[in-house]
């Protein structure tokens, strides 16, 4: 503020109350408006037009083996969660050196401390009531084998380190790495079961809609980041779809924590492909193909605009040789 000579009080700038700007930026902001209202109309209708597509397949991933959700129509939905106890208990068992690692990782550099060991000492006992009661859990010999290799390595390699009070990065590896072998055997009984059980579950619902409406099915796959490439459940979905549905009617996201979002993901997705089937000429070359394509996938819509600008830096070293996949 400055003083006003005619009357000593402080005189506050007008310009601070003139937030609409010049008349430049005035002008700029009829364009922001048009934006603004095309947002206004555009989250509704692609809400609605989730609510509008049926019918859907939700796969949630869950410790004991996944939640699928089929909404048939906008009366009737289905729901399915659990695999087999084998699952559970062989999945538990091979995340036993993930365990171990979490308790002892951050004092790999100066263990000296032992702040690691009460977490370990009551880790162990978690193992060890374990190991003594495999033989009332596993009714398979080879998988309870491979179970007690890893239970039983588990166990010595905490007491030596308990004993010795040095664990590293080094003897982690050593130990981690000599249970290749019987994890591998686990997780291949906890794939077989998760499939068969997952499988029957969706062929059941398959012949409840019958082929046409199974092929019309949209999917979606909620999978945190680490589990969104090839994940098992959109592999397993997949496997129960026609090739030419796979790429464009299955959804893998990390931003579908509920069916209700992953609705309205579907919607967006949904009516910006019918969209952009009206707005760009599929027979118009090569932009108005790459453009329909890239609102049909994850693909961003300005994507190909910017590689001509920053190269193809998105396929790391090894040089992209395919396109879009409509082109030919």
């Amino acid at each position: 503020m400055v003083l006003n000579p005619a009357d000593g009080y402080p005189h506050t700038p007008y310009n601070y109350a003139e937030y609409a700007g010049n008349r430049d930026q005035q002008a700029e902001q009829y364009i922001l408006d048009i934006d603004s209202a095309m947002r206004a109309s555009y989250a509704p209708n692609i809400y609605n037009i989730g609510r509008n597509i049926f019918p859907i397949l939700y796969a949630e991933s869950t410790f004991d083996g996944g939640r699928y959700t089929l909404v048939k129509d906008a009366h009737s939905s289905y729901t399915y969660q659990n695999v087999a106890a084998v699952y559970d208990q062989v999945k538990a068992i091979c995340h036993i050196p993930l365990g171990i690692f979490s308790i002892v990782s951050a004092y790999f550099e100066y263990p000296a401390n032992k702040q690691w060991q009460p977490a370990l000492q009551d880790y162990l006992g978690k193992i060890q009531l374990v190991r003594d009661n495999l033989d009332r859990i596993l009714p398979d010999a080879i998988t309870r084998a491979a179970c007690r290799e890893i239970l039983n390595g588990s166990l010595t390699y905490i007491q030596t380190i308990m004993g010795t009070g040095t664990p590293s990065a080094d003897n982690f590896a050593t130990y981690a790495r000599a249970l290749t072998s019987a994890i591998a055997h686990c997780q291949e009984q906890a794939a077989k079961n998760q499939v068969a059980v997952m499988t029957s579950v969706l062929n059941g619902w398959k012949a409840m809609l019958g082929e046409e409406e199974w092929d019309k099915m949209y999917v979606v796959v909620s999978a945190i980041w680490t589990l969104s490439q090839e994940s098992a459940h959109e592999l397993i979905i997949k496997a129960t779809m026609k090739p030419e549905r796979r790429e464009t009617h299955v959804i893998v996201s990390e931003a579908v924590p509920t069916l209700d979002d992953a609705k309205t993901l579907l919607g967006r997705i949904v009516g910006d492909r019918i969209m952009s089937e009206l707005v760009f000429d599929p027979n118009g070359g090569k932009v108005g193909k790459e453009n329909i394509y890239s609102l049909s996938t994850r693909r961003d819509l300005l994507s190909q605009a910017i590689e001509t600008i920053v190269g193809d830096v998105a396929s790391g070293p090894v040089v992209a040789t395919s396109g879009c996949p409509h082109m030919d």
